[in-house]
Parts: C-alpha cells; structure tokens; sequence
C-alpha cells in the first residue's frame, strides 16, 4: 500500500474508534509462574497450551494456560490478578524449586508487578537446571496496566474540534539470558485508546547465544546495548508513527470530550532468564495538537482518576525498586535509577 494511503487508512481506522463509553480509572497487576512437566494427557486437553487469554489479546502473548486446568494437567505454579481503584498496587510472587525429572532437574522463578497511574514496572526470572521435554513448563510473567478517561481543552481550540495527542514514555532496564541455558527474556509496551487497536510502543527480547533485540513504533534508534543474551539502558518511547514522505501519525482526540487510554507493561522470561523492568515505565509527557497538527502547549488535561499527568513524575521508592527479593538472575538494585533517562520532547 502507498504509504501516504496507509497513513490515512490508519487515520481514519483511529477516527473510527474515539466514540466509546468512558470506563471507571482502574489498576491491574498480573503475575504467573509455572514449573512442571505435565501429564501429557491429550483426552484431557493437557497437550494444548496458551496465553492468558487477555493478557494474549493485549500484548499477543503473557502467562501459562493449558487447555485442561494447569493444576489438573500436572502443573504446580502460582498466579494472581489483582485490581484496584487507587494506587500504588505491588503485587510478588516466587516459585519454589519444582521437580522436572528423577535426577535433579528442577525450575523456581519469581514475577513481580506494579501499577500507578503514570507509572507501570514488571519483573520476572527463573532457574531451570537439567533436560526439559516437548510439555515442560518454565514460565515466568507479570504484567501491569493502568486505564483512565483524558479530556483536554485549551482556550487556542474550540470545544468539538477535532485534535491529536501524543503519548511519551521514559523505560528503563536488562535483560539476561546466559549462554548456554537455553533462557528467553522480552518486556513489551502496548497502549490502546478507546476501542482502537493494541499499539506496541517499544518491545526487548533476548535469547540466550543471540544478539539482543529492540523495536520501536516511534523509529527511535533506543538507548539500549545490546549483547549476545542481554539487552540494558534506558531511553524513551512515543506513540508517533512516522510515516515517509507522509510525515507524523498520531492518535486522534476530540477537544472537550473525554478518550480512554490503556497502558500495558508485559515481561516474561522462561528456562534460565531475567526481565528487570520493575521502575519503569513512566508516562513522561502528553503532548496534544489542533485539526493541522499544530502543536498546543497552553492546555489543561483533565483524567478520572485525578492523576495530574502533565506534573514531573517523581522517582520511585527505593522498595519500588527492590521489590523482587528473589530474582534469579542479575537484577541489581539501583541499576534502573543509573540508567533513568531525563525527560526529553520527541516532537
């Protein structure tokens, strides 16, 4: 497709979707970690194998779901989901050593997850030592999300008229797979307004003996060093698509009426692996523009949940930081706020 004809394709599949039924602001932390090898019963449905099934909507991926029941399929884990009104909403959890084989092999990891408004971080880790088979469960994942209602207005715009907006992210982090343990790692940012399509805004991913991994909806090149089975820095993600010879794509808003904005953090590990995202990641700045892509910087923006999102975001708390006591592998305390990046516009 020309890309002057995607873009406005995409334009108006975004223009679409605005009209939706505000929703109450809300919290959600996820966490899941599983170890087992399963009964392999196929009558039972113990072969078949999934996400959590809107963790997978969302971010296409994220927890350990078998067709048969986890627990009933041989399985041992634990998992919770927790939401909240207010926040912050810290949610950790840890998996003891579970038996692979007669000889040793085992797999224990730990998830962690946090959520306030503005501001998500996610963990997660495991150890597997020995073999593992076609139905051998290694899966570690937390997740958080936090959803609001936005208005804005500016006394430059009329009410009704029609506008854009522009979300930036700040995320810092590593990512650890060591050689030779066969370890997988990923942490992904995805937001969607109203009932418009999940955007991925930045993803990292290591597995173990290859290169690290990064993308970016918005093109930014990253803050990111990326070695073979790790991925550390930090930098900024924006919600812009940039189009060639077309130019910037932002997501649509009406002056005056309210929007729903989602914001998901996603990080899984599996085998041997560390995600360490836990500080992270921040919603910076809230840029809006009027009908010609004109920028507006004297406007108020109004959220639900009475979050002020055009304040600076303050710096996490130290238990913030530390909050995965158990993590297997390489996550030094402090390392996330070395790295935090200062806030800067990508306008």
């Amino acid at each position: 497709m020309h890309t002057v004809s995607m873009a406005r394709a995409l334009v108006g599949l975004w223009f679409g979707v605005m009209a939706t039924v505000a929703q109450a602001a809300s919290l959600r932390t996820v966490t899941d970690v599983w170890g087992g090898n399963g009964t392999d019963n196929i009558a039972q449905g113990c072969t078949t194998y999934g996400p959590i099934p809107d963790l997978g909507s969302f971010f296409n991926g994220g927890g350990f779901r078998v067709l048969g029941g986890n627990e009933a399929c041989g399985y041992v884990g634990v998992t919770s989901d927790k939401t909240a009104a207010s926040g912050p909403l810290l949610t950790q959890q840890t998996l003891a050593p579970v038996p692979l084989d007669t000889v040793g092999g085992t797999y224990k990891g730990a998830a962690g997850a946090r959520a306030a408004y503005g501001s998500l971080g996610v963990a997660s880790s495991g150890i597997h030592v020995g073999a593992s088979g076609s139905t051998t469960a290694v899966f570690s994942t937390g997740a958080a999300f936090f959803q609001d209602t936005l208005t804005a207005s500016s006394p430059l715009v009329s009410p009704s008229a029609p506008g854009f907006v522009r979300y930036v992210f700040s995320m810092d982090g590593a990512l650890s797979a060591p050689l030779d343990q066969r370890g997988t790692a990923s942490v992904q940012l995805n937001i969607q307004q109203g009932s418009g399509q999940v955007l991925g805004l930045g993803r990292l991913a290591v597995q173990a003996g290859d290169l690290g991994a990064f993308s970016a909806i918005d093109s930014n090149p990253g803050g990111w060093s990326l070695g073979v089975g790790s991925v550390a820095g930090a930098d900024v993600f924006g919600s812009t698509v940039h189009v060639p010879f077309f130019g910037d794509v932002d997501l649509p808003m009406i002056w005056g009426s309210p929007w729903e904005l989602k914001v998901g953090l996603l990080a899984q590990s599996g085998h041997t692996s560390d995600a360490s995202f836990l500080s992270t990641a921040n919603l910076v700045d809230v840029q809006v523009f009027d009908a010609a892509h004109q920028r507006i910087t004297d406007f108020t923006l109004v959220s639900s949940s009475g979050t002020d999102y055009l304040a600076p975001v303050p710096e996490p708390a130290t238990w913030g930081l530390c909050l995965l006591g158990l993590v297997a592998i390489g996550m030094r305390c402090g390392q996330a706020t070395a790295n935090r990046p200062r806030t800067r516009s990508l306008s």
